[in-house]
């Protein structure tokens, strides 16, 4: 079935979500990707799922925030993805709870914290499972709910790193994991061209708290490689989000945005 052409033609109508569903993994942080996604979502109109994997009170706390800034639903769940089942019951739920899914960010994931020779076989897998195999549960569970309804977006936070080798940290089985998430878009924006559009969102250094560990002159040095002189702004991304969840983006799929100040442009 070809996906029709919006009704409308107001910028502001197309960039609406009022009425949509949208789920975001991974936002149980007060600065991150994740919650500015679902920030978005919320004050363009949609309800809201998130969920979390360990962090139960900082999903609580953005539940409670959302819905006093923007009177919308939102409901927070519990959610390994690296388990399908656990994903699959995870989608259930939300369509129990809110009667339907219009947009989910794949949001979740997790960081290396060593190269290939110094870590362990389980660091490389532990890695790739929520990052990329995470990722394809995730597309998987609501895939088949976007199939049954005619309509879907799925849009993948994958990183800069997918396309370069980040110097100087050793953190290859990240960039594998985020160049496969890219190109997972790509491949299942052909795969579900009859009924959902998937796309990817490639972010750079953006300050939300995780590398706040890492000493000040590695940190500079990152800063020195940024054509834009800073670090982004994990606010910088949700107007990219809102724009791949909603109408506004009807004839766009298989794309990757590169939000990273110019970092890949080197």
């Amino acid at each position: 079935m070809v996906q029709p052409i919006p009704k409308t033609s107001s910028l502001k109508d197309l960039f609406s979500l009022k009425g949509k569903v949208i789920v975001v993994t991974g936002a149980s942080g007060p600065r991150g990707m994740g919650i500015e996604a679902a920030r978005g979502a919320a004050e363009m109109g949609a309800d809201v799922a998130i969920s979390y994997s360990s962090r139960k009170e900082g999903a609580d706390k953005n539940v409670e925030e959302l819905i006093r800034d923007y009177g919308v639903k939102v409901k927070a769940y519990k959610l390994n993805v690296a388990d399908y089942n656990d994903v699959e019951r995870f989608v259930d739920e939300v369509v129990a709870d809110f009667g339907k899914i219009d947009g989910f960010v794949a949001n979740a994931g997790a960081t290396a914290n060593s190269g290939v020779v110094d870590g362990t076989a389980a660091d490389w897998d532990h890695v790739i499972q929520i990052d990329l195999n995470g990722t394809a549960y995730c597309a998987k569970a609501v895939g088949a709910h976007f199939k049954k309804q005619g309509h879907g977006s799925f849009v993948v936070t994958a990183s800069m790193s997918g396309h370069v080798a980040n110097f100087p940290q050793e953190q290859t089985s990240y960039n594998v994991a985020k160049a496969g998430c890219i190109h997972l878009a790509k491949s299942l924006a052909n795969e579900w061209r009859d009924f959902a559009r998937v796309n990817s969102i490639s972010p750079g250094y953006i300050d939300t708290g995780l590398s706040d560990f890492i000493d000040a002159e590695t940190q500079e040095l990152w800063r020195s490689m940024i054509p834009m002189g800073r670090n982004g702004d994990a606010k910088e991304l949700k107007g990219a989000y809102v724009y791949l969840l909603s109408d506004a983006s009807t004839y766009t799929t298989g794309a990757d945005i590169v939000i990273d100040g110019g970092y890949t442009t080197r």
